[in-house]
């Protein structure tokens, strides 16, 4: 887990559906994160809300956030794939 400071660059359409595994609902949105640090190319990072959080993430674009983030990766069809997700998020 690695807690640092971002900008919201840009903060994407809620995405929902049921999990086709378990039945279950889900939400969830992408938010682009750009790094605070004074550098000339900032780095760019797309994390994901989950839940209550994706549909009222309770930040707008613009805002300076302090964001959890966790990280995993997953195998599929032999690919693997990197996620981040945005475990706790609040305004500065």
């Amino acid at each position: 887990i690695m807690k640092k400071e971002f900008k919201i660059a840009k903060l994407l359409a809620l995405r929902q559906g049921t999990s086709e595994r378990t039945g279950q609902e889900w939400k969830s949105r992408a938010v682009v994160l750009e790094s605070t640090e004074a550098v000339m190319y900032p780095d760019l990072i797309v994390a994901t809300l989950r839940g209550e959080w994706a549909e009222n993430p309770g930040v707008q674009e613009g805002d300076i956030v302090e964001a959890a983030l966790s990280f995993f990766a997953h195998e599929k069809d032999g690919r693997w794939f990197n996620n981040i997700r945005i475990i706790k998020i609040e305004k500065k």
